[in-house]
């Protein structure tokens, strides 16, 4: 029997002859080279007369301000938040090192976790040794010092470690296009000069491959080694993943008719919001609506209906809303006995919630004056109405999700229909509530319920795609067949 080899020397062994050669004879002329470049720019730019910007800096940020757009705006913040702070510094790397010990890469975990602390040190010890200044007009909240910038510095040492343990292609692809994207929307925000990004990128280059260079061999073995004996989740969802997963029969007609579901729904909902973003945008089309509509609803202002829209409000609202889906979700999971419904719901609201985030601040449209409000002053943006969009992804996502379940024979018919009366009705009185109390025009909450069709429209793909097995055979005349699942699911919550 032979004695068990030491992990390190059997993850050499292991390794390809090239990732060998790398470890021993690679003299790590290109981290080091650029390491050096990074500290010659920084040196460069501290050495000009009174801190001035380098001509490409000043012409690359004089061309961005000169383009600013509510969507860049939108994007920009975005990456802003998933760069920098919590989320790239703690969150992003340990969710990586974690799923990388879950397939037995220690030494791939060990990298990760090592050039993310000492690439973040070094970026912070450049700043604070060349301290150069920012530029004017900043759109975010910063920390002392431009060069280097921590957030390109992120992403780029984030896009290196993922190419050296894991490459293929699109890992290069996507890791060069998320550099480029950080890099744009920090000089976007005018948060740094380009040159502090490109200095970034070199840092950010240079300590992954110096650290990497010699454990490349060791690296590349365990990657070898690891795809021999099954990860840790694979143990793990092989006795839970029924849990989370809910398998079920299709038949191909009805697996066909979810499939067409699905592209009607998120098509009508892509043409809608399209339509509806023109209208707003150039203050025409269906804009017209919105006056005739508001003034309709102001003539039915009285004491008690405000006071039951205002009660609908709260429903709806951003505090109550969230209760009720957490509630239900887990009432679901605990009675139905798997995860994988109350899943699709909460995570189709929180892309719903994403989604109006993203949209609202691109677009970026005015509510109505606020001495019309009847429930508090709102200075936020009016399209998408967030209630509405909340409203409508739940009853619509609940809707699927439980009618989908029941028999498609002719007694299912009238729970359908009652469903669909109950969907309407809760989208059309969120929207009356929003558009009575003065807080949006109609057009507003029509784009959330468009937003919300294209939502649920994802949702059955993903339930068809994960949980609908194809079944075989035909099913006899005269038998019910289900419209997602076998007749069992019939009196399932």
């Amino acid at each position: 029997m032979d004695a068990p080899r030491d992990p390190a020397v059997a993850a050499t062994v292991a390794a390809a002859p090239r990732a060998r050669w790398v470890s021993r004879n690679w003299p790590q002329v290109t981290g080091v080279t650029a390491v050096a470049l990074t500290v010659g720019l920084g040196a460069l730019i501290s050495a000009r007369p009174n801190g001035e910007p380098l001509l490409l800096d000043t012409a690359w940020l004089a061309l961005l301000n000169e383009n600013r757009t509510a969507v860049g705006d939108a994007v920009a913040q975005t990456l802003d938040t998933l760069g920098g702070g919590v989320v790239a510094s703690l969150v992003i790397p340990g969710v990586i090192i974690l799923a990388l010990l879950l397939v037995h890469r220690r030494w791939g975990a060990g990298y990760v976790l090592v050039t993310t602390v000492l690439a973040g040190a070094s970026v912070q010890l450049l700043k604070q040794t060349f301290a150069r200044d920012r530029p004017t007009n900043v759109l975010t909240n910063l920390d002392y010092g431009s060069f280097p910038s921590g957030h390109v510095a992120n992403a780029a040492v984030l896009a290196t470690v993922l190419v050296l343990l894991f490459p293929r292609v699109w890992v290069w692809v996507a890791g060069g296009v998320y550099t480029v994207l950080m890099m744009l929307s920090r000089t976007y925000l005018a948060a740094h000069w380009l040159s502090d990004t490109l200095g970034a990128v070199l840092l950010a280059v240079g300590v992954g491959v110096l650290i990497w260079a010699p454990l490349a061999a060791k690296i590349a073995g365990e990657r070898v080694l690891a795809a021999e004996r099954p990860a840790v989740w694979t143990t793990l969802w092989n006795r839970f993943g029924p849990l989370v997963i809910e398998r079920r029969d299709l038949a191909a007609g009805a697996r066909r008719r979810l499939g067409v579901s699905a592209i009607a729904a998120t098509s009508l909902g892509i043409v809608g919001l399209v339509v509806l973003l023109v209208s707003v945008l150039s203050s025409a089309g269906l804009t017209a609506l919105d006056e005739p509509v508001q003034s309709l609803l102001f003539d039915w202002r009285s004491p008690t209906l405000t006071a039951v829209m205002i009660a609908l409000a709260i429903v709806f609202g951003p505090i109550a809303l969230p209760i009720i889906v957490l509630v239900v979700s887990v009432v679901w999971g605990l009675i139905g006995r798997h995860a994988w419904r109350p899943l699709l719901l909460a995570a189709g609201m929180a892309v719903g919630v994403g989604l109006g985030q993203i949209v609202g601040r691109a677009v970026d449209r005015q509510r109505p004056p606020t001495d019309l409000m009847l429930f508090g002053p709102d200075a936020s943006f009016s399209f998408p109405s967030g209630h509405v969009l909340g409203a409508a992804d739940f009853v619509l996502i609940t809707a699927y999700l439980v009618l989908s379940r029941r028999s498609s024979g002719g007694g299912a018919l009238p729970g359908v229909l009652l469903g669909a009366v109950l969907v309407v009705v809760c989208i059309v009185l969120a929207a009356v509530s929003r558009l009575y109390l003065g807080y949006h025009w109609a057009t507003d909450v029509l784009a959330s319920v468009t937003l919300s069709l294209m939502i649920v429209g994802c949702v059955i793909a993903v339930d068809v795609w994960w949980g609908g097995r194809s079944q075989p055979g035909t099913p006899r005349a005269g038998e019910a067949v289900d419209a997602v699942g076998d007749e069992s699911d019939a009196d399932r919550p």
